[in-house]
């Protein structure tokens, strides 16, 4: 997220803010956030109690829910275990999604369902539909 929050914020013709829903340390430590979170782009950064992400994204006390429950439209760039459980919440909470990358193999991990998509054009056609 380091590298997508850097290039957004570095945009010229951006529109919005940067924003983060940071995990906390832990189930014991739930007023301190996750190591490394946010990191130095974020500009809004938003606290949680939820500790749990990566291969723990689908549980309820993920962050994940909240990303996905959020958006008008997801974008699912290459990711790892996060990145897939974020895949399957969207699908599960019926959100717009679409899978952005030119290379398959880097996103052979998430579900087959959404429409992957390796055009920029593509990208901006699919949010422009959702008035993003």
């Amino acid at each position: 997220m380091n590298s997508v929050s850097r290039a957004f914020t570095r945009s010229p013709h951006r529109a919005g803010l940067c924003i983060a829903i940071l995990p906390c340390r832990s189930e014991r430590d739930r007023s301190t956030p996750k190591p490394g979170y946010p990191n130095e782009f974020v500009e809004l950064p938003i606290y949680t109690h939820l500790p749990n992400s990566g291969d723990l994204g689908r549980h309820d006390l993920s962050r994940n829910h909240i990303i996905v429950l959020s958006c008008t439209a997801i974008v699912a760039l290459p990711g790892e275990a996060g990145t897939a459980s974020e895949v399957d919440l969207s699908l599960q909470y019926r959100k717009p999604i679409v899978v952005y990358s030119h290379d398959t193999a880097s996103v052979e991990n998430f579900s087959p369902t959404p429409p992957r998509l390796s055009r920029i054009s593509d990208v901006r056609a699919f949010l422009h539909q959702y008035g993003v």
